[in-house]
């Protein structure tokens, strides 16, 4: 199986997966909703931790910040998103810098596999939009500036930004999901 067609079969995963646990979050949420807010301050620091979990996993954390938004609102559900897929990007980040000890990479620029075109990797614009690309774009350009070591300040505020964007979108999104149920 070519590259593009494994990419393909893990996005679907993915998405499957958090569709599963976005429908699964709609059905049961008064239990979701009374676990994560009666354990005060744990509630939020559990979800944070779970960003760090689905780092080293195929899933996307999308989903997550969906019930973010779901449970605490848009505002608390965007802050809880955005510290949390930094800390999930800083891990990636460090993996990658694993990777590069055992691989050996150096070089400047990575090919995009979707669009086939050499960016810098330590350019702010692959740093902040490549997390956009559909299916693993955030876990790709972690890894891959670990990989090619990108300055850690330059990495941080650059993964912060994209972070924001994409927690208040998907918070946002959750918190209007609060609508369909009864």
């Amino acid at each position: 199986m070519d590259e593009e067609k494994k990419t393909a079969s893990w996005t679907i995963v993915g998405v499957l997966i958090s569709g599963i646990i976005v429908v699964l979050a709609l059905r049961y949420f008064n239990n979701l909703e009374f676990l994560l807010k009666s354990t005060g301050l744990l509630g939020p620091l559990i979800s944070v931790g779970l960003y760090g979990v689905f780092s080293v996993t195929p899933v996307p954390t999308d989903s997550l910040t969906i019930v973010n938004g779901l449970v605490f609102g848009t505002l608390i559900g965007t802050i809880l998103a955005t510290v949390g897929n930094t800390i999930a990007a800083l891990v990636e980040y460090f993996l990658g810098l694993k990777v590069r000890d055992v691989t050996g990479t150096k070089g400047k620029t990575f090919t995009i596999p979707i669009i086939k075109k050499k960016f810098p990797v330590n350019s702010t614009m692959f740093l902040i939009f490549g997390r956009f690309l559909p299916g693993y774009g955030g876990k790709i350009v972690s890894v891959i500036g670990g990989m090619y070591k990108v300055s850690l300040w330059k990495y941080t505020w650059t993964a912060l930004i994209a972070n924001f964007i994409g927690a208040l979108m998907f918070a946002y999104g959750g918190s209007l999901l609060r609508t369909f149920l009864p």
